[in-house]
C-alpha cells in the first residue's frame, strides 16, 4: 500500500548556466526514490515544481515540457506560483499573487457583511471584523519588501473593510 503526499520540497539552487535543469531533474528524482522507499507515491495530479529567481534569470530558463520523475514515472509541470500553508509564491517572489487572492478573499467577505450589515449586532461585527483581518495578516512579514502598490491594495481592502464593519459605509 502506499500513501500520497502533498508537501514541498527545497532543491538547491541552479548553478551558473540556469537553463540546465539536470540539477532540478536530479533533485525530483531523489525526492520520489525517498517516497517509495517510504511507501509514499508522488501525485501527478497535484505535484507542482517552481524554480525561483529574479526576472532576468528566469528569461533564459524553458519550463514548458515539465520536469520528468524517472522513480515513479510522472510528469511533474513547471507552475507560474504555487501555494504553500495559505501563501501563493510565484517564481520572482513579488507576492503578487498572494496579494491579489487575500484581496478577493476579503472582498467577498466584505460584500457579504455589507448585505446583511444593518441586521449585525456589535458584537457579530467585530467577530466578522476579525475573521477578515485573520486573513490579511496571515503572514503579513512574508510581504517585507514587496511593491507599494500591493501594500496599497490591501490598505485599501482594511480600509473598507473597518467602513463596512463599523458601519460608516452606505449599505
Amino acid at each position: 500500500m502506499h500513501r500520497c503526499t502533498d508537501a514541498f520540497y527545497p532543491c538547491p539552487s541552479c548553478p551558473k548556466a540556469c537553463g540546465d535543469l539536470s540539477l532540478v531533474i536530479g533533485c525530483s528524482d531523489a525526492v520520489s526514490t525517498w517516497f517509495l522507499q517510504n511507501v509514499l507515491l508522488l501525485n501527478p495530479e497535484k505535484a507542482e515544481a517552481i524554480i525561483f529567481g529574479t526576472c532576468q534569470q528566469l528569461a533564459g530558463i524553458q519550463t514548458y515540457a515539465g520536469v520528468s520523475v524517472a522513480a515513479s514515472g510522472p510528469v511533474v509541470h513547471f507552475a507560474e506560483a504555487v501555494k504553500l500553508l495559505g501563501v501563493t509564491l510565484d517564481s520572482a517572489l513579488t507576492f503578487n499573487q498572494h496579494a491579489t487572492n487575500v484581496i478577493q478573499a476579503c472582498t467577498y467577505h466584505t460584500r457579504a457583511l455589507r448585505h446583511i450589515g444593518p441586521l449585525l449586532t456589535v458584537d457579530i461585527a467585530n467577530d466578522c471584523h476579525i475573521h477578515c483581518c485573520a486573513r490579511l495578516d496571515y503572514c503579513n512579514s512574508l510581504l517585507y519588501g514587496t511593491s507599494e502598490g500591493n501594500l496599497d491594495r490591501l490598505q485599501r481592502v482594511q480600509n473598507q473593510l473597518v467602513r463596512c464593519t463599523t458601519g460608516t459605509m452606505d449599505f
